[in-house]
């Protein structure tokens, strides 16, 4: 029979050798796993084994590893049943008899006592006794080491409780090497993940600079902003667009996808995609592909979209990182352009103040050359005036723009003209020797029209453009009356007609019908066109209509009728009609010019025809 020394001698080789395999390992379901298998090894009279580790984050005590119980997670607050009372105390627990072990269970909560009823082994009024060991590191509890028995067996003694409290002393130990060893890996991972981000940061910075160096190279050497876009698609291996605020293509550069006629087809698809915000990343079903569009911004305001065409709906750091740069660079190139547009004003204002000075010398020798402005022939003066409300105010970078376009639209229509900004008004001196003409005019206040409504959808704004016409200037002493005279007109353009194209010759008779008082005319017209205007018939309205192209058109009954669209017996029985209402000769000098001041007067004062 071995002795109780040699027994002892026994368990302790034991321990020893259960502690070289605890410490050999790092891993902490590992050693949970061995020391509960080293604890029921060396403690026959154990059933049942548990251990319990705190967690500070919830201040519980959760078992980690258990035998005798089916799977089961449970946690006690400290405190609470055997367990947590160990924790609180830092001592262990022998219970040596049921009621000792009820007893102390009897803090724990109905639900755990419901779980564990269903899920252990025996019924829990079965045990006989129990130890319970805290695992203590550093004057603080880890954890704690749970040991119970049932009935049938003799209950736990003092020679397992020290064996109990000496596993438990190792296994706390190898418990706190594993977590210690868990940190280390942690953190030699999290410095791995720092050491790749900054190397990744570090090519993201060179390759960047390297962007940056090679644009600012190819602006350096008057590079345009197609070229550097020509590079990004390049680089990108796309096509790559610019729009500007006008919805305009500007720019288009890359054969992979050759898109740039579909793009004009799509474009009012994409422009609800067109935010200041940031950048957006679209599908657009008919060209099956993706469409970044990534703002231009200058001085903090859009002046533009880069669109870059993508096969995925995604980019890769790298490729932002050359969307980022490109649109910094053609920021600048706008803002280049921006001052040598500036500079351009300044000098086109120089010349638009010297014309109104006359200073004939200066401007022969300073600016007709630069803007091939020959005085030797007739021209014409544009004032063209955009109207907004007074409480709003324009972009200014949108009126810019919207000069621009006015320039190209006065190019394109007239063969000679020149454009100068003041303020809200843009004069264009036009060549009249060049094909100007009254409808060639007219079609350019309609396109016109169609810009302002652009600048109106960009800018947020209730707009709109009037445009008028100044009298043949023959040479550059007249410039400055004409001018006065011209930009007068926007005073007595009648309101019901303001936003439209206008001639100054036609607005020299109401010039002198104004100076009389607004009663008198307006008891003169009606007097004229009264037994017109009171007719108490249909085609009151078709008359006055044929009377007023009649009389414009200086009793001519030929022209009259082409402008009606309507046959000549129809004309003749108009006129005929309107002889008899009006008690008139249509064909008398005198007869027309009453009728055709009246008509002047009901342009200016649009009351008189309320009724109509």
């Amino acid at each position: 029979m071995m002795t109780d020394s040699s027994q002892r001698i026994k368990e302790l080789q034991n321990i020893l050798e259960a502690t070289k395999l605890l410490n050999a390992s790092r891993d902490l379901d590992f050693i949970l796993k061995e020391l509960m298998n080293t604890t029921l090894r060396l403690i026959k009279r154990a059933d049942i084994g548990i251990i319990f580790l705190y967690d500070k984050s919830d201040n519980l005590l959760k078992s980690k590893y258990s035998f005798g119980f089916n799977d089961m997670n449970v946690s006690l607050k400290p405190g609470e049943s055997i367990t947590g009372i160990t924790f609180m105390q830092m001592k262990t627990l022998h219970l040596e008899s049921p009621e000792e072990v009820h007893e102390t269970m009897s803090s724990m909560s109905g639900e755990i006592k419901e779980m564990l009823h269903k899920r252990i082994i025996r019924p829990m009024d079965t045990l006989l006794s129990a130890i319970s060991c805290p695992l203590i590191h550093d004057g603080e509890c880890i954890g704690v080491l749970v040991l119970d028995n049932y009935i049938g067996r003799e209950p736990f003694t003092k020679d397992d409780v020290y064996l109990a409290e000496l596993i438990s002393v190792h296994a706390t130990i190898a418990i706190k090497n594993a977590e210690k060893y868990s940190r280390e890996i942690e953190a030699q991972v999290a410095l791995k993940e720092y050491s790749q981000l900054v190397e990744m940061e570090k090519n993201k910075y060179q390759y960047s600079t390297f962007l940056h160096n090679k644009f600012t190279e190819m602006i350096l050497n008057r590079n345009t902003s197609d070229d550097i876009i020509e590079e990004v698609s390049k680089l990108l291996q796309t096509d790559v667009f610019i729009i500007d605020l006008f919805y305009t293509i500007v720019s288009y550069a890359g054969n992979h996808y050759d898109k740039r006629e579909e793009l004009e087809d799509i474009k009012p698809a994409i422009l609800n995609y067109m935010i200041s915000e940031g950048d957006t990343i679209n599908y657009n079903k008919d060209l099956g592909l993706w469409i970044l569009l990534y703002p231009i911004f200058v001085s903090g305001d859009v002046f533009g979209w880069i669109g870059i065409f993508m096969e995925k709906n995604h980019l890769s750091e790298l490729d932002r990182i050359v969307v980022e740069k490109c649109s910094n660079v053609v920021a600048l190139e706008i803002l280049k352009d921006y001052d040598m547009a500036n500079l351009e004003q300044s000098i086109r204002g120089d010349y638009f103040d010297n014309l109104l000075k006359g200073n004939s010398m200066e401007l022969e020798n300073k600016f007709n050359q630069r803007y091939r402005i020959d005085f030797s022939h007739p021209h014409r003066m544009i004032l063209i005036n955009l109207l907004y409300q007074k409480r709003e105010n324009p972009a200014y970078k949108y009126f810019r723009y919207f000069y621009q376009e006015v320039n190209i639209l006065a190019l394109k229509t007239f063969a000679k003209s020149l454009a100068i900004q003041k303020r809200n008004l843009i004069i264009v001196l036009v060549d009249d020797n060049e094909g100007f003409d009254r409808e060639i005019m007219k079609n350019f206040h309609e396109n016109l029209v169609k810009i302002t409504e652009i600048l109106e959808s960009r800018a947020q704004i209730h707009s709109s453009c009037v445009s008028v016409v100044s009298d043949k200037i023959s040479n550059y002493e007249e410039f400055s009356n004409i001018y006065e005279r011209t930009y007068k007109l926007f005073d007595i353009i009648p309101e019901n007609s303001m936003y439209g194209c206008h001639f100054y010759e036609d607005y020299q008779v109401k010039k002198i019908l104004l100076k009389n008082d607004k009663q008198d005319l307006v008891i003169f017209a009606k007097k004229v066109l009264s037994p017109v205007l009171e007719y108490a018939h249909s085609s009151k309205i078709e008359l006055f209509k044929t009377l007023k192209t009649y009389i414009y058109n200086g009793g001519n009954w030929t022209k009259t009728k082409k402008d009606l669209h309507i046959h000549g017996n129809t004309l003749t029985y108009r006129l005929n009609r309107l002889k008899e209402l009006l008690d008139a000769d249509l064909d008398d000098y005198q007869t027309r010019l009453r009728i055709q001041l009246a008509l002047e007067i009901t342009d200016l004062y649009a009351e008189i025809l309320n009724d109509m």
